[in-house]
């Protein structure tokens, strides 16, 4: 997002002016980014993952005692009030995926490859296979079953699918398996199990591909009828060429085929293969920063949505500034923790060492162990997950179109934390409340009965102006964004067009704010009773100049009972 006027055709918004400066005495839009460590998932490639699919797409999480092993955790902890989250896979350089080459032989081939290689095929290889879904997983296999097959002149006996026979006037090719019983087909009546063949168009074959469950159980995880023709379509009229056939349908699985094969040839290498397992696949060692950041930085094209970016246990100074320069550039918020691992004094100690700053930033700290979900036992992690959570059941509350952006993320409404054995790591130490709040963290704290809640909404800007409050930036943001599409609605309009569009829009924008109290009336009479102020200016002949002032909701952080005794 642009932020600097220039001669370029272009769409700007300018850092947002805060001199609030005053001490006070102390779309869907619920959508997620974020990158994890996974045993799955295609690596460095957007993956968009629901509660329901996470599983699926990027495996269970690691052990706890694993590096990376908080990842996952808080991705399920957003990813219970998130519409959905983009997830990029982390991967170190000697991460290997696996592949099956077969040549005229049908002598398989097995090498493993990093996740930026283009596979192609090679002098006298014919058929080339590969996952794409991050699985390195030796527990796969792959086989080719049902070929084409000649078995001349029909005579009773059993037969299998496409098997082909010659029968009065022509040849049939089986469709399913037939029975010793089973009677004699003709081309006038070829019956259930065969129909008439056509010829090279016919020449298909079955690919499986085998999996294993925990249990060691081996099973069918994909199974596809494919040709060799590039032309090939089945008998509905979709695709049955094997490369296009993976692509339009599998989201696991790729193939590569030397369409200068013909079908007499590659018979002999076809038929030949049978089940064979995937080898040489790994996840390979602990990603590095580079790493890290080379997956942030894709975020940085904004044609991924990234409403709510989140660290999801990562605790690397250089890895999160990348996140923060990301998210201040696309003004969204950003969430991280400090380790629960250290006493709070720490934590602080830790976070002004790293020189972190931004009020697009939201700071949590969860000193407290919890039960773990997966592997049960006793599992610390971090809670920025949790905060991206609270921050989207705000979000939830609708006032006609417009979302809560202006609940905060904190307090028992809308933060408690959803889990069960919680415990806290220090018992003895006993936190500073104003020392969190001068290092901009938001703490998460336990209760008497037990559960633990964030208590604080804070963002990571140290000024004691309103953007140290997340939510205010949060109203901001939200904004920013909503002139961003409506301005790109009137780019090269004429004049009156853009001044009555612009006038419209903005008005469209801050009212439904003012209904749903995100907006009210200045706390300050000085500034007037109008809870916004728009002022839209021609500059030049080519640049319109839209100014909004306005007043942010307050939140009861802090609320005082005052005993007094009377007579």
């Amino acid at each position: 997002m642009k932020q600097i006027i220039t001669n370029a055709a272009d769409i700007t918004i300018l850092r947002t002016i805060d001199n609030n400066t005053l001490k006070t005495g102390g779309g869907p839009i619920s959508i997620g980014a974020t990158a994890v460590m996974a045993s799955k998932g295609k690596p460095f490639t957007v993956i968009k993952v629901r509660a329901a699919t996470v599983e699926k797409l990027l495996g269970k999480p690691l052990p706890k005692k694993a590096v990376g092993a908080e990842g996952l955790r808080q991705l399920n902890d957003a990813l219970k009030e998130l519409l959905y989250c983009n997830v990029v896979r982390v991967v170190a350089a000697d991460y290997m995926f696996p592949s099956l080459t077969f040549d005229m032989d049908g002598v398989d081939t097995a090498a493993a490859h990093p996740h930026n290689t283009v596979l192609s095929i090679g002098a006298g290889n014919l058929l080339q296979v590969w996952p794409i879904d991050g699985d390195p997983s030796t527990n796969r296999s792959f086989e080719i079953t049902n070929v084409v097959t000649d078995e001349g002149a029909w005579v009773a006996g059993v037969y299998a699918i496409n098997d082909v026979v010659t029968v009065a006037g022509g040849r049939l090719i089986c469709v399913a398996p037939t029975l010793l019983a089973d009677g004699a087909p003709t081309l006038a009546v070829p019956t259930a199990k065969w129909r008439v063949y056509n010829g090279e168009f016919d020449n298909r074959f079955t690919i499986n591909f085998y999996d294993k469950d925990k249990d060691g159980t081996e099973y069918v995880l994909e199974s596809y009828l494919v040709g060799i023709d590039p032309e090939d379509t089945s008998d509905m009229g979709t695709p049955a060429y094997i490369e296009t056939v993976l692509e339009q349908q599998s989201e696991r699985f790729r193939a590569n085929y030397d369409e200068a094969t013909d079908w007499a040839t590659a018979l002999a290498g076809i038929k030949a293969v049978g089940k064979v397992a995937f080898t040489g696949g790994t996840n390979g060692t602990d990603p590095e920063a580079a790493d890290w950041k080379a997956a942030w930085d894709i975020f940085r094209n904004e044609t991924f949505e990234a409403k709510h970016m989140f660290a999801a246990g990562n605790y690397d100074a250089d890895v999160l500034a990348n996140m923060l320069d990301i998210a201040d550039k696309r003004r969204v918020a950003a969430y991280f923790d400090v380790s629960p691992a250290l006493t709070h004094d720490q934590a602080i100690t830790w976070l002004k060492g790293t020189g972190l700053a931004s009020r697009n930033a939201r700071v949590t700290y969860a000193p407290i162990s919890a039960n773990d979900p997966t592997y049960g036992g006793a599992m610390v992690w971090g809670a920025s997950g949790e905060k991206v959570a609270a921050k989207c059941r705000g979000e939830a509350i609708f006032s006609g179109a417009t979302p809560g952006v202006h609940f905060a993320a904190a307090g028992t409404n809308r933060a408690m934390i959803t889990r069960t054995g919680i415990k806290p790591l220090h018992p003895e130490d006993v936190m500073d409340r104003d020392a969190l709040y001068s290092a901009r963290i938001n703490p998460i704290i336990t209760a008497d009965g037990g559960g633990a809640v964030i208590d604080d909404d804070l963002s990571l800007y140290l000024k004691e102006s309103y953007s140290r409050f997340a939510w205010v930036v949060d109203i901001d943001n939200f904004i920013a964004h909503q002139f961003l599409l409506m301005a790109a609605a009137l780019k090269f309009e004429p004049d009156g067009l853009t001044r009555a569009g612009l006038t419209g829009g903005m008005k469209s924008i801050m009212d439904p704010l003012v209904t749903s109290g995100a907006l009210v009336k200045p706390r300050d009479t000085a500034d007037g009773t109008k809870e916004y102020i728009v002022t839209i200016v021609q500059v030049e002949i080519d640049l319109w100049s839209v100014t909004w002032d306005f007043c942010p909701t307050g939140s009861a952080r802090r609320i005082a009972g005052q005993p007094r005794y009377i007579k």
